[in-house]
């Protein structure tokens, strides 16, 4: 594989660690964060240039965006659109398909190639235990492919543009009802007398359902450590994309949209910045009063 540069935007929970691993294998040029300060830390750890944004595709050959939503992806693809010729964009960001597909054809009228590549596993992404569905043209998948394995350990070729996107919400979809069901069911036996330790163990180890979400959350809970792995207010914002697809293509979506209501009411509960687990306090106490200490 050709040597790539790389940049990338965005320096999140996420991003961070992302940057973090192509540092460390020495393919990081430039970073841009929207916060400065965490920008200059950055640089400062790593040895890594931070430039404006407007000027980063100068230092790459490929710009690497993790960022919160459809409208933050826009603004940046916006601002770097006129340099992006011979460039690949890769956007590690969960948003919606449609949007994606639209900047991917206004990247391709510059000269640029765009992939979407969410990932799923983002807790294991520190040590490159995590899988990328990547959506875009085939022609420079192979390449993409190689460089995205210096920070998770599979990439699956999906199809075209939009395509990881799905992908991704067609996960997002079970994992978020999955959870809402653990939590439900922790409910159930909790407050039939059995023993927390007992129906996590059981859980994460023995039953039918187990999974590898199971034995990450089931822990949460019994521990009601909520610091956030995958924050709850993401699982909305992804619950929200999932029920527009949903009715764009007019998928019938009984358990998504009973989903997002529930986590809709854990947002106004005050509990979005915790982990998706957190939906299990919803079952604990129904005054919000209670819920937001």
């Amino acid at each position: 594989m050709t040597y790539m540069k790389v940049g990338v935007v965005g320096l999140g929970l996420m991003g961070y660690r992302i940057a973090k691993n192509f540092a460390k294998d020495q393919m990081l040029t430039v970073v841009w964060n929207r916060t400065r300060e965490k920008a200059e830390k950055f640089s400062k750890e790593f040895n890594v240039s931070f430039v404006p944004l407007e000027d980063l595709p100068k230092y790459c050959d490929v710009i690497i965006l993790v960022l919160s939503d459809d409208n933050a992806v826009e603004e940046v693809i916006g601002k770097i659109l006129p340099k992006v010729r011979g460039k690949i964009i890769v956007d590690m960001s969960t948003i919606s398909p449609e949007t994606s597909i639209s900047l991917a054809k206004r990247v391709d009228s510059m000269g640029g190639i765009m992939y979407d590549a969410p990932l799923t596993g983002s807790v294991g992404i520190e040590e490159r235990k995590a899988t990328i569905m990547l959506g875009g043209p085939k022609e420079k998948s192979e390449e993409v492919i190689d460089l995205l394995k210096h920070t998770a350990n599979n990439v699956l070729y999906i199809g075209g543009n939009g395509s990881g996107l799905f992908m991704k919400l067609v996960n997002n979809l079970i994992a978020s009802a999955y959870m809402t069901a653990l939590a439900e069911a922790y409910s159930l036996g909790i407050k039939s007398g059995l023993d927390v330790h007992k129906i996590s163990e059981f859980l994460s180890n023995y039953s039918i359902v187990s999974s590898p979400l199971s034995k990450l959350k089931c822990i949460k809970i019994e521990q009601r450590d909520y610091s956030p792995q995958f924050s709850l207010k993401l699982m909305t914002k992804d619950l929200k994309i999932i029920n527009k697809e949903c009715e764009n293509l007019g998928v019938t979506n009984f358990i998504s949209s009973l989903v997002l209501k529930l986590h809709e009411l854990a947002i106004k509960y005050g509990l979005g910045e915790l982990d998706m687990s957190a939906i299990e306090m919803l079952y604990e106490n129904k005054d919000s009063e209670n819920l937001k200490q």
